[in-house]
Formats: structure tokens, sequence, C-alpha cells
């Protein structure tokens, strides 16, 4: 496999990645917990510390000592997420990408219901009762239903987000700032190991609702930031606000209930042997009829809850020697192996450290 085909399949992973992720990214599920509102410079007291510290984030010195767990700090943020009535806009931004959409969420009877629209781009829209998603796509006249899976919803926090928050961060107390015209408490969860990154949350102050997120790599910088821009929290939301709006008539639409993405889940027979703590495999395919090839490329994905890594395993041509080790494919670490007669390449939006370790974890079984 020459270079030019390694190439070839990171730029088809990347495709990949992105169709398998087209709704939840919209709605800001990627790696969630991320950085900085729209239109700020980035040149905050907060990067200055960061600097001067050498890339670690200092405490306020508004910090108080008593500082609740983890767990208490997320599950009073989950909690307030899922029963409570709110409608607003959210602002998702990463490396220099910006999308807004609109979220009208409603907790009523026992039952949890919500309407994201985009307010940019190509229109999309979707309807979530519970843990079931119905996604409007009107310019292919599609309607997709799906589950809801480990790492979509802001501003929900999911069970393996906060399992993993919990588990491989400590957080600190930082100050208290106004978020789209609320008081909210700034937490700085910093990682345990060199898998993760640093996130900041900022909660409102009464009910622990997450209104802003942020993802920080070692040196400081910004790598995704999800916020409200308006937020109107508590208050009557009647059922009419979480009907679709972008459609009319789905009469002739396709209702498709799996991924539109040509993979078939199946036993692949790798395995990740030894991964980093708190990932889990959360996927397993394989991948076919995949331009410029014509055996299939067996794929498996694995999740924190924060990030995901996909780690595709494919056959090696005789005599032909591939470009190995670790490179940058977009806003993705990629890192690339050879394992006897297979090429194993890794693919994912966690740190370099984790997407090359789960690459070296991958064998036969």
């Amino acid at each position: 496999m020459t270079a030019v085909t390694v190439t070839t399949l990171t730029s088809i992973a990347a495709r990949f990645e992105r169709a398998t992720r087209f709704a939840a990214r919209r709605f800001a599920r990627v790696p969630m917990l991320a950085a900085a509102l729209v239109g700020s410079s980035g040149v905050t007291l907060t990067s200055v510390a960061w600097a001067q510290s050498g890339g670690l984030p200092l405490p306020s010195s508004q910090a108080v000592s008593s500082v609740p767990s983890v767990g208490q700090i997320l599950q009073q943020a989950a909690s307030a997420a899922s029963s409570l009535n709110y409608s607003g806009t959210i602002t998702y931004q990463r490396r220099g990408a910006v999308e807004t959409s609109r979220i009208v969420h409603l907790f009523e009877n026992g039952v949890e219901m919500e309407r994201i629209t985009t307010l940019d781009g190509p229109p999309y829209e979707v309807i979530r009762v519970n843990d079931e998603l119905t996604c409007y796509l009107p310019e292919a006249r599609l309607i997709r239903i799906e589950p809801r899976t480990g790492r979509q919803g802001f501003p929900s926090l999911l069970p393996k987000q906060m399992a993993t928050l919990a588990q491989q961060f400590t957080v600190k107390k930082l100050e208290i700032e106004r978020v789209a015209g609320h008081d909210a408490q700034v937490w700085m969860f910093e990682p345990n190991d060199e898998f993760r990154f640093w996130h900041k949350l900022w909660t409102e102050l009464k009910t622990g609702l997450w209104l802003r997120g942020r993802v920080l790599d070692e040196s400081g910088k910004v790598i995704e930031e999800i916020t409200f821009s308006d937020i109107r929290i508590g208050g009557r939301i009647d059922r009419e606000q979480l009907k679709p709006t972008l459609v009319n008539n789905v009469a002739n639409w396709r209702v498709d209930r799996k991924l539109p993405i040509n993979a078939v889940k199946t036993d692949t027979g790798w395995v990740a042997k030894l991964l980093p703590a708190g990932f889990v495999k959360i996927g397993e395919t394989f991948m076919r009829a995949l331009p410029g090839r014509t055996e299939p490329v067996s794929q498996l994905v694995y999740s924190d809850g924060l990030t995901s890594v996909s780690v595709y395993a494919a056959p090696l041509a005789a005599g032909e020697s591939p470009t190995l080790g670790a490179s940058v494919q977009g806003s993705h670490q990629v890192f690339t192996r050879q394992a006897n007669d297979q090429l194993i390449t890794a693919f994912g939006d966690a740190r370099p450290a984790a997407v090359k370790a789960i690459a070296n974890s991958l064998a036969r079984k």
C-alpha cells in the first residue's frame, strides 16, 4: 500500500466520521465540553494564566476551598438538563467553524422532549423523546430515527460522560461569571493522564444547568466551544413548540432507522487489548465498497464519552511500504502502524497519546 493509498484511506475515514456523527455534531455532541464564546478575542486572563503556568490551568484567586465532589457537580447539571423547561440559542465553534441552533426542552409527566433546529447551513432538525431521536433532513427528504448515543445532547450530561469526568479528572472551583444573562459557577476539570483534554464548565448558579463548555489543549488553546448565547429557564412550554418546523408534508419522505452508511455490524476479528482507562468499544463494522479498494476494511470505534477514536484495519498489498506514525487530518489526530500484512490506522478527536495507544492496542483475537 503506497503513501497515496494510505492518505486515501485516511480521507475516507474522515468522510465516514463526518457522516456517522453528522446529527450529533450539528448539535454539539462532538467531544462535548467546548470552549470560548463566538466573537471573543481568545486573549483572556485565563489564557494568560495558562501561558504563565507552562500550560497548566491555574485556580482563580476567587476560588474557595469548599469544592463539591465531581459527582455532585455533574449530577446536578444532568438533573437540571433533563428535568427543567428551557429554550434558547446554542452557538458551537470548533477550529474556526461556527454553527448555531435553537433548542426547546420540555419535561412533562415523566417524559423528556426536545427540539433542536439549525439556524445556519443546511436545514436540519431533531426531535427527541426520551432516548429516541427523529432527525429531519429536508434537502434529502429523509427522516432518520436512531437511539441517542453516549455523546449527544448539550446541555445534557450522559452517564458515560459523567463517569469519565468523575474518574479521570480533578476538579477546581473557579470564579462566578455571567453567561447569557445568568450567573454561572466556573469549574476546571484537569485530566489525570495524557489521554484527555482539559475541560471547563459553566453551570447556572441556581439550578446547576450547564450553560457553557470549553475543551482546551495542554497549552491552553481552545479546541471547541459550546455555549448558550441566550436562554430562558423555567416557565411554561407548549407541546406545539416541540413539533417539527422544517416540514409540512412528509408523506413521500424516506424513513431510515439506520445510519445511512454502507457498513454492516459484525465481528471483525479484531480487538483492542489494552485501552486507555475509561475508553470502551461502542461500534464494530466492516466497511465495504470503499473507493479504490476491493477488500473490506474493518472498523472499530472506541469512546470515553467525551471523545471517540475509530481504528481501521486494512490488508496491505504485497511489497508496498506505507507511511507510518502520527499525522493530522483536519481537526483529527491520526496514527498509522503496520501489523504483519495489515495497515492499522487510528483516527479521532482525542489527544494524540490516546489515538496512538488505541492504534497500538489493536490485535487479532
